[in-house]
């Protein structure tokens, strides 16, 4: 569970479409995913104060994670009053950037290949780019990888991502529900906040 969440945070920087909107979703995608491969190349490869904040410059902004934590929350997510809404949003997205922040550089030499059409739906409003990537040293091949973004006046929007057909809302989803039905929606702030809480600082 924990080396597939792994995965999923890194390809959740590796997706985060250009800052600079456009409207070829494959485009963004490969656009941002260079961009942020080569900050991961910066201070020799090291994990940073400075190459943290700036792959999470290129990279938060362009996730919609209100969307992302209503998927992964499921039917909980529609009992919440706003106030839980937003903590539940904002304790998601702190659990996924620290997480990915603490192991991104071991990405840096990974190998990328976009797909060059999307597979569009929803009208044209909802696009999911597929990719394959590559680590070197990695016996078992490329492994797949695919965005799914949504069209917004600002832009796409990443607000899933899938690895080997393994949807990352969905792994949080179960667990979430879980303690939903044990704890009720605080229950899960709170074990949101505890995670985050558990996750050494970086320096």
């Amino acid at each position: 569970m924990k080396k597939l969440i792994a995965t999923f945070l890194v390809m959740l920087g590796l997706s985060a479409h250009s800052l600079a909107a456009t409207d070829n979703p494959v485009e963004q995608v490969r656009e941002t995913s260079r961009q942020i491969m080569d900050v991961l190349k910066q201070e020799n490869g090291k994990n940073t104060k400075q190459v943290r904040q700036q792959v999470e410059a290129l990279a938060v902004p362009q996730f919609d994670f209100q969307r992302m934590t209503a998927l992964a929350v499921g039917l909980g997510w529609r009992q919440a009053s706003p106030a839980q809404q937003s903590a539940l949003a904002q304790q998601f997205q702190n659990l996924l950037v620290r997480t990915y922040s603490s192991t991104m550089t071991r990405f840096k030499n990974a190998q990328i290949d976009i797909q060059p059409n999307a597979t569009m739906g929803n009208s044209g409003r909802e696009a999911t780019v597929k990719s394959s990537v590559s680590l070197p040293g990695n016996d078992k091949g490329p492994v797949a990888v695919d965005y799914t973004l949504y069209k917004t006046a600002q832009g796409w929007k990443v607000f899933n991502v899938s690895v080997e057909g393994a949807s990352l809302v969905t792994v949080y989803r179960n667990q979430f529900n879980q303690e939903i039905n044990k704890n009720g929606v605080d229950g899960l702030i709170k074990m949101l906040q505890d995670k985050n809480a558990a996750i050494p600082a970086s320096k």
